[in-house]
């Protein structure tokens, strides 16, 4: 087990780890982020601007979209209206590249889920329980089970979710 999760491996460094607060949840974000190299999988309530817009997540998710064949992302939030009215740059990415880039709404039969994570490949996780509460939330680069189980869920949601139609650019 690596001394912090800055040092951590995707895949290689075993244990868990609480994150403490924003700032950590967001470097977390990154680093895990950047060393995916097939699935990032992201299940919100709301596409957070401070954790997933930064520039280097932006960066990750684009250099997975781009560079790893059959790589994807997919994204599932249940408020797509707050990224419809305000925009966000996740969403200007799954418009250029639709094809590894796919965001939709979460069912509503689903409401009472109120957890959010990110699932790297099929082995690294940030999990919080309460999608509003910072403070509690934990990561893994190296747990198959948990992820496994997270996985199956985000797929049992994502098969019975639609993608907004009011997501879609039209192009005149």
């Amino acid at each position: 087990m690596a001394e912090n999760w800055q040092e951590s491996v995707l895949g290689k460094t075993s244990g868990a780890h609480v994150v403490g607060g924003l700032s950590e949840l967001q470097a977390l974000s990154c680093h895990m982020a950047s060393q995916c190299r097939r699935d990032l999988r992201i299940y919100v309530q709301r596409l957070s601007r401070e954790v997933y817009e930064q520039p280097c997540f932006l960066e990750a998710a684009k250099s997975l979209a781009i560079r790893h064949a059959n790589a994807q992302v997919s994204i599932l939030v249940a408020d797509t209206e707050h990224i419809r009215t305000n925009g966000h740059r996740l969403l200007e990415l799954s418009r250029k590249l639709p094809s590894s880039v796919q965001i939709r709404r979460r069912s509503e039969e689903f409401s009472y889920d109120l957890r959010s994570f990110m699932l790297a490949d099929d082995c690294g996780f940030v999990l919080r329980p309460i999608w509003y509460e910072l403070n509690d939330a934990t990561e893994s680069f190296n747990d198959r089970y948990k992820v496994r189980l997270l996985k199956d869920d985000f797929v049992r949601i994502w098969e019975q979710s639609e993608a907004d139609p009011a997501l879609r650019q039209l192009s005149i």
